[in-house]
């Protein structure tokens, strides 16, 4: 996994967006100067052609920046403007100035009543969303919302409320099929296995240091079970998510999106209870690190459907396809002849 694009992501990262400043993010400030400090390393384009003023990167390569956004927690949509940009390109669109994330959920119109988009993901840091309901997409700016936070303690999520005559003027027009659920599960799966490395790291650092009874509690055979159940789960959320980018494009393959969100989910509530149990009552306090990364672990886990709605997909297609498992995984998962 060590690259260039991995070594000058982690850095970046680790030096913009600290521990203080997610803090700092989650009650409230402003996000201006994390994002000019961002976007000024030129990731926000990275999967643009080079004729658009892009590195002319394909999501295989990109991966390894993506990651490293949910090793550090970046508490703005990073990753979703990436894709979100090369979406808008390609459909010809003007690029936006700004930070962008998806809601392909929870999306209603009224007549009256305007647009509503329910439980957005960093609904809270974003400049603007790109909705749809049914056919109709939106590529909706931030600033002209009513905005109503709808999680838990330190969420960035958000209950979005657009009149009438905005979302008629934001309109982009319609699309036959789902535009943005693939893409949105994408980067939330991405998200989750940077930060399960994260805790991970942290964690077995911890066991490393804490002495308890004249020894690392690490040495004990008990927190050896948990951090080793640890690992394979964090490894199990990575090996999906590298999956799900294995393309010669920007674009993932929907059934892979699919399948790395379905099991990073699904490794958060294990990941995230063997993290606080290695490391005792200190793991839970406000002044240590580590809940900054496992409570945004939780609410990813959440966003762009669980693990049981993608298990659903891919059941569904499954049987659509009327293949055995092995030829569905071949043909389906992996496009193989």
């Amino acid at each position: 996994m060590q690259s260039s694009f991995f070594d000058s992501a982690d850095r970046l990262f680790a030096d913009v967006c600290t521990p203080a400043i997610i803090r700092q993010v989650e009650a409230g400030g402003d996000t201006a100067s994390l994002w000019e400090a961002l976007v000024s390393a030129g990731f926000a384009d990275a999967l643009l052609p080079e004729s658009s003023d892009g590195a002319g990167l394909t999501l295989s390569e990109a991966w390894p920046i993506l990651f490293c956004m949910g090793r550090h927690a970046l508490p703005v949509p990073y990753a979703q403007t990436m894709l979100a940009r090369a979406w808008l390109q390609q459909q010809g669109q003007v690029l936006p100035e700004g930070s962008i994330t998806f809601a392909p959920y929870q999306v209603v119109t009224h007549d009256d009543a305007g647009l509503i988009a329910r439980a957005v993901s960093f609904g809270q840091t974003s400049d603007w969303v790109l909705a749809q309901h049914d056919k109709q997409v939106w590529l909706l700016p931030v600033r002209d919302a009513q905005a109503t936070p709808s999680g838990a303690h330190g969420s960035l999520d958000a209950d979005l409320h657009w009149s009438e005559s905005t979302a008629k003027n934001a309109s982009l027009g319609d699309w036959p099929m789902p535009q943005f659920r693939e893409l949105l599960a994408l980067t939330i799966a991405v998200l989750i296995a940077g930060a399960a490395d994260r805790v991970f790291e942290m964690t077995l650092g911890y066991a490393n240091q804490r002495v308890q009874f004249g020894k690392p509690i690490g040495k004990f055979q008990a927190v050896q079970q948990q951090i080793s159940e640890m690992a394979e789960l964090a490894f199990s959320a990575r090996m999906a998510s590298e999956m799900s980018c294995r393309s010669e494009t920007w674009q993932p393959a929907p059934m892979l999106a699919a399948l790395a969100k379905c099991q990073a989910s699904q490794s958060v509530a294990r990941v995230t209870a063997y993290a606080h149990a290695v490391h005792g009552a200190i793991g839970v306090t406000h002044e240590y690190d580590l809940q900054l990364y496992t409570r945004r672990l939780n609410e990813w886990s959440r966003a762009g459907g669980g693990g049981a709605y993608w298990a659903s997909v891919l059941g569904e297609q499954a049987l659509k396809s009327g293949e055995t498992a092995v030829d569905f995984v071949r043909t389906a998962l992996f496009a193989e002849p």
